[in-house]
């Protein structure tokens, strides 16, 4: 590998703390010790890494590491090569296009800040520290999506790093195929280099904070959520979080409201005025102004500070906000925490975004399965006590299964699961549904010897 001339780094175990740091991801469960760390400072070098790691014998597995904010071992390897894009992180707006061309490696935190000095937005997702590329292959909902569609919707082109070491452009006129594929099919064809996204005029200022009230009272904010629901526009958003915050670590069920546009707070004073002055009142109301999307990116970092750092998370879609589905995964969740003190720091994340955006692109157009009304939920195992690890993964496991199947019975449609979510176990059918076989003939095509396979693996030529 040292021999390739690359114009970027090269990291072994040998290398101590800088090969340690490198294999740092958001989770420790997410860690893998590679063979090779390399960081590739231009597009060619990825060319080269690839060349080389499919030469050896055995071919060396390719991890892509973008972000690293998964929770699964996506962007690991155990003994092959970590392909790390952190040092291709460059972000240019260009007004007379309005658009943004993005390197693969930039968080989104990259992005909000580049935007945030051209006076634009983009589509992106709600924490500053995921990564790109891995956001916008798995579909990429965040919050303007309510207002502008899925991130997918939003790209206008995209550079990939093929298997065989291309280097291809890929549009709604370029290599059509793969731009079909790469918008919901996950990171199975090849590495995003470079994305070009739309840019809209600046959203700000945003309310966002949360509304804590206890668990007793989750039917009253509910139908507080069912209300609000009848009323709300693409340009505001809640998230409803069952979790136990401290110091007593009692069932709360916790309102993040998001509202955009909102100068003087005018908006979020009528919005949220149920939620503050109805027949329920938030034993915590802290929501407060921020100015951008990169500072609301920043909301949540005292929090996640404090959680429990060995995280587990899976995602499922969903129809509706119906009781039932409600009420069962709050018992289940209730009492996995109660049982389980070492766990009592995961929590159920529920996300109420309005989905006109979304449902007004056809569903061929993009690799993206569900394209009919729909929210999603993430269940978020956490712990710091690695006994417990296996208590986290069944449980998370379980409740993503109840919630699948209580929303086939109640809704009469199987939505399966959330890429962005997966931890890579699942049947490539319950991720991309009827999109599977076009999919797969992709696959051959552009990766036949299957070298990207890390996730939920796409079969090639079905």
């Amino acid at each position: 590998m040292q021999s390739l001339n690359l114009h970027g780094r090269v990291l072994t175990p040998t290398d101590g703390e800088e090969y340690a740091k490198a294999l740092q991801r958001n989770s420790p469960l997410s860690v893998l010790p590679a063979k090779y760390i390399v960081q590739p400072a231009k597009h060619s070098d990825i060319s080269l890494i690839l060349a080389y790691a499919t030469s050896q014998h055995p071919p060396l597995e390719i991890a892509i590491k973008g972000g690293g904010a998964h929770s699964s071992t996506w962007s690991s390897s155990d003994g092959g090569v970590v392909i790390d894009l952190t040092n291709l992180r460059a972000v240019t707006v260009n007004h007379e296009k309005g658009s943004v061309s993005v390197q693969g490696g930039a968080l989104w935190g990259d992005v909000y800040e580049e935007c945030k000095k051209a006076g634009v937005d983009v589509v992106g997702a709600p924490l500053w520290f995921v990564g790109v590329g891995g956001f916008l292959l798995g579909g990429g909902y965040g919050p303007l999506s309510g207002s502008k569609g899925l991130a997918v919707d939003n790209i206008l082109s995209a550079t990939i790093v093929l298997a065989d070491g291309q280097i291809m452009k890929t549009s709604a006129t370029q290599n059509p195929d793969l731009f079909w594929a790469i918008r919901g099919g996950g990171g199975q064809f090849g590495i995003l280099a470079e994305v070009e996204l739309k840019v809209f005029p600046q959203v700000g200022p945003i309310t966002s904070g949360i509304l804590v009230y206890p668990g007793s009272e989750l039917l009253n904010v509910l139908n507080l959520v069912k209300e609000w629901k009848t009323t709300y526009s693409g340009k505001e958003k809640l998230n409803i979080t069952f979790s136990r915050p401290g110091p007593l670590n009692k069932p709360a069920v916790i309102v993040m409201p998001w509202v955009s546009e909102d100068h003087n707070s005018t908006r979020s004073k009528t919005l949220l005025s149920s939620f503050r002055d109805g027949p329920v009142k938030p034993l915590v109301d802290k929501c407060g102004l921020v100015p951008d999307l990169l500072t609301a990116s920043h909301g949540a970092d005292a929090s996640i500070a404090l959680a429990p750092k060995r995280l587990q998370i899976r995602g499922a879609l969903f129809a509706d906000f119906y009781e039932e589905l409600i009420l069962g995964v709050w018992e289940r969740w209730v009492k996995f925490t109660e049982d389980h003190e070492d766990a009592r720091g995961s929590a159920i994340l529920w996300d109420l975004t309005r989905f006109d955006k979304l449902t007004e692109v056809d569903s061929r157009a993009t690799a993206v399965r569900i394209r009919d009304e729909n929210y999603w939920v993430a269940v978020q195992g956490r712990t710091n006590n690695p006994s417990a690890d296996s208590l986290v993964s069944n449980f998370i496991a379980d409740t993503i299964a109840f919630i699948r199947s209580k929303n086939i019975e109640l809704s009469g449609k199987d939505y399966g699961y959330f890429l962005s979510m997966a931890q890579g176990d699942e049947n490539p059918e319950d991720i991309f549904g009827d999109n599977l076989p076009r999919l797969s003939k992709l696959k051959a095509k552009y990766d036949p010897a299957n070298v990207f396979k890390k996730g939920v693996a796409i079969p090639v030529g079905l």
